[in-house]
């Protein structure tokens, strides 16, 4: 697990709205201390929720986990919003000072509920995304997918030169020998069954995308491409959020996901 915490630190939409949430949370905590008597338990195990709710946002962030976990803290905040808003209209209009500041303080993590709502909703190219950062998160992954396909591409290449030229071939009869000792083995079973073994998931992942709407690369990630509307492209690899995608043209490279559907063979 990558634990940064300069994640957290680093992005002031993340801390803000953390500072706030925790920060409605410790009031509401105070003041239902301060008027103990008059708070139903169901409101401290709701704070206890969104507590904990809070710590696992900063789990996420600072393990750059966010995308991977969205769905299950999109559950939880859903959870969390229907619950609190019961208890704010209870004690919002109570007599009390405390408990009414305890009902602020639980509207304050409500908003920032919504806004994470909004956040964990959005997906990759949205603005959202982008400004909190978490449009990169499934890029690396298939980026990386692309540069071992090079390089195993490169190695073969490397390898039928070198045995082509290897010491004992040096005359025409000899050496056309040796190409076809080297082409059979690549052309036998033998070999596409190593092939095959060694790259299950390309033999299992190529096939055609068309794309729903069209997308301009971003000008400072070479890794992306842009396609138009309806394009149909061949996804290399489909894990996470970015796909490797290879158009007509023979450009190769990641496309967020969402902008896909695959074509029926």
């Amino acid at each position: 697990m990558d634990f940064q915490i300069k994640r957290l630190f680093s992005n002031p939409i993340f801390i803000g709205t953390l500072v706030l949430m925790f920060g409605g949370l410790i009031v509401s905590l105070v003041c239902g201390i301060l008027k103990s008597v008059y708070v139903a338990a169901t409101t401290w195990f709701i704070v206890a929720y969104l507590l904990l709710l809070a710590l696992a946002l900063v789990l996420a962030i600072v393990t750059g986990s966010l995308n991977q976990y969205r769905l299950a803290l999109l559950t939880m905040i859903g959870v969390g919003l229907s619950s609190n808003i019961g208890h704010i209209g209870y004690y919002i209009n109570a007599r009390s000072g405390p408990l009414q500041a305890m009902s602020a303080g639980l509207i304050f993590v409500e908003i920032m509920l919504f806004f994470w709502v909004l956040v964990l909703g959005s997906g990759p190219g949205t603005y959202l995304a982008s400004l909190c950062g978490m449009d990169g998160e499934g890029k690396s992954s298939a980026a990386a997918h692309g540069m071992q396909l090079g390089d195993m591409s490169m190695k073969n290449i490397n390898y039928r030169s070198t045995m082509a030229g290897a010491p004992g071939a040096p005359g025409g009869t000899t050496a056309v020998a040796n190409n076809s000792t080297i082409t059979d083995y690549y052309t036998s079973d033998l070999s596409h069954s190593i092939m095959s073994s060694k790259q299950p998931e390309l033999a299992a992942t190529v096939y055609k995308a068309r794309a729903l709407y069209a997308y301009d690369s971003n000008p400072d990630d070479p890794n992306e491409v842009s396609f138009a509307k309806d394009e149909v492209m061949f996804v290399i690899d489909d894990s996470g959020k970015w796909w490797q995608v290879k158009r007509d043209d023979g450009t190769v490279g990641i496309a967020p996901s969402n902008y896909l559907t695959r074509i029926a063979s």
